[in-house]
């Protein structure tokens, strides 16, 4: 069959082009392996008020302002927290500042041979409490909590633990059910992997371990990731917004040993957050103790912390105000990108100003005599 002359006559156009973004995504990808086009990450202006051991707190600039409702982000023990504040336009905390909030953001640092004790226990009992005092010293009323996955897991045990919970409670893509949550939850329950085998001569659990276990997840993740570079390497702002993302996510920082072999025989073996009930350093949280206002954020995409898992936590709190809220997203996209700016970013904004800002009726009740 003869070809068109119609498409003939526009090959030529079709090569320039395809010639034109191969020149960009190869000045893009020098620019890239050379470490001259780095993104900048963390980039929101911040000042440091809390500090203890390698832990410790930001606040971020644009929101301290009187009257603004404020908001503790909670990130994981895994990874770096910039990825509440991954670049500047992509960015959680923009959003959040934008919105309204006064924002705050936990940074456990790098645990070294100094943290190979902390239990899970340390951070419920002794890092948050300190954390959340010293976010509530600077603003006019305690700060909401919102925790990430292993972040929402602390941000939970340590609401069941307190006698006054803060005012709002959300978790992103928490885990809780562990039956659910896949391959490398099954090697441990079945106790073909002990916690003791994937530590370090620190004590602790190195970041190369932690990769490992997200590759089994997703073992095609990296190629995946590599594709998707090189279809868009030719825009030289969409290629830094994958490598700061590529970056984060095979940036992780060690797992502290004595927090790693409580998740592993409490919360995977044990399933003990999906029962209600955990143990830690001898006192028991009950999530049915938990009252404050919940909001259960999670993505249908999500291949860490599949829906199945994180869904029943939901029901497991005693909060009567209590939702769940599913996301065509996956589990860093519901902190980064379009669907974290379109979706995730609108849900928890209105079910937190519902909750934080008082009705005009409500306001005016309160200053009547």
């Amino acid at each position: 069959m003869a070809t068109p002359l119609s498409t003939i006559a526009a090959l030529p156009g079709g090569i320039r082009r395809s010639a034109s973004l191969n020149g960009h995504r190869l000045a893009n990808g020098a620019r890239i392996v050379g470490g001259l086009d780095r993104p900048a990450v963390g980039c929101t202006p911040h000042d440091v008020v809390w500090r203890q051991d390698r832990a410790s707190l930001r606040r971020y600039r644009a929101g301290a302002d009187e009257g603004r409702p404020a908001l503790l982000l909670i990130p994981s023990l895994i990874n770096r927290s910039h990825v509440w504040d991954l670049r500047p336009g992509d960015s959680f905390v923009e959003g959040l500042l934008a919105r309204g909030y006064d924002v705050f953001l936990a940074d456990w640092g790098v645990a070294d041979h100094r943290d190979a004790g902390n239990s899970i226990s340390t951070y419920v009992d002794g890092y948050l409490p300190a954390i959340h005092a010293a976010a509530a010293e600077h603003t006019d009323r305690p700060p909401a909590v919102v925790g990430h996955c292993f972040g929402g897991v602390l941000s939970v045990l340590w609401t069941a633990s307190q006698a006054q919970e803060p005012p709002a409670l959300v978790t992103v893509a928490t885990p809780t059910n562990w039956l659910e949550m896949g391959p490398l939850a099954a090697l441990t329950r079945q106790g073909r992997i002990d916690p003791e085998d994937l530590l370090d001569a620190t004590g602790n659990v190195p970041p190369r371990s932690m990769l490992r276990a997200f590759q089994m997840i997703r073992p095609l993740g990296d190629l995946a990731g590599y594709v998707t570079l090189w279809d868009r390497l030719h825009d030289r702002s969409a290629a830094q917004a994958i490598r700061a993302l590529s970056d984060w996510a095979h940036g992780h920082v060690p797992f502290p040993g004595a927090a790693f072999r409580e998740l592993i025989r409490e919360l995977s073996r044990a399933n003990a957050l999906h029962h209600g009930e955990v143990v830690l350093a001898g006192q028991s949280r009950r999530l049915l103790d938990i009252t404050t206002p919940f909001l259960n954020i999670y993505g249908k995409h999500d291949h860490v912390s599949p829906p199945a898992s994180v869904a029943p936590l939901t029901e497991l709190v005693g909060s009567e105000d209590r939702e769940g809220v599913e996301l065509r997203a996956g589990h860093v996209g519901l902190l980064v990108g379009g669907t974290a700016r379109k979706s995730t970013l609108p849900t928890l904004d209105g079910w937190l100003k519902a909750r934080l800002i008082p009705s005009k009726q409500a306001r005016c009740a309160a200053e009547s005599p």
